[in-house]
């Protein structure tokens, strides 16, 4: 029996399987909400992701350069990180949007006193598909990975 989230959703085929049930047919149910697409597994009702609006066929939300990342150090920070999301390593071949963003976020930044300008730095940028950047919204990435991604890049 269907749960009622599935009820509420549209038929739609996922990406990959379930990771709870790994049920292989990759049947699920797209539910908008709160402004994300919500993906549930057809078989066991969890939620499986948040498809970005390119997955999904809608039309991605008008991005809007940012002041404080000029053009040239946005094609300096993809040619760095090799257009690759550095946390789950999609590039342009999987037909991602890619965008440019803080490491340490601009809201953690701020309230550690740190200037705008030192938080743009090239070392505080690093290049997220659009499914990352959605989960890390305006929150730092940990400092495990920050460090990682720092000691890479020498």
């Amino acid at each position: 029996m269907p749960s009622i989230i599935q009820q509420q959703g549209t038929s739609y085929k996922m990406r990959e399987p379930c990771r709870y049930c790994h049920f292989p047919s990759m049947d699920g149910s797209l539910v908008p909400t709160n402004g994300q697409n919500c993906v549930y597994c057809a078989a066991c009702g969890k939620l499986a992701y948040n498809a970005p609006k390119t997955e999904t066929g809608e039309a991605p939300l008008p991005t809007v350069p940012r002041g404080d990342i000029s053009p040239s150090q946005r094609a300096r920070i993809l040619q760095r990180d090799l257009a690759r999301c550095v946390l789950c390593g999609r590039g342009p071949e999987q037909s991602v949007v890619l965008h440019i963003d803080h490491l340490l976020s601009l809201k953690d930044g701020a309230e550690a006193g740190i200037p705008i300008a030192e938080l743009s730095r090239d070392e505080n940028l690093a290049t997220f598909c659009d499914a990352c950047n959605l989960g890390k919204g305006d929150n730092s990435v940990s400092p495990r990975l920050m460090a990682r991604l720092l000691s890479i890049r020498r």
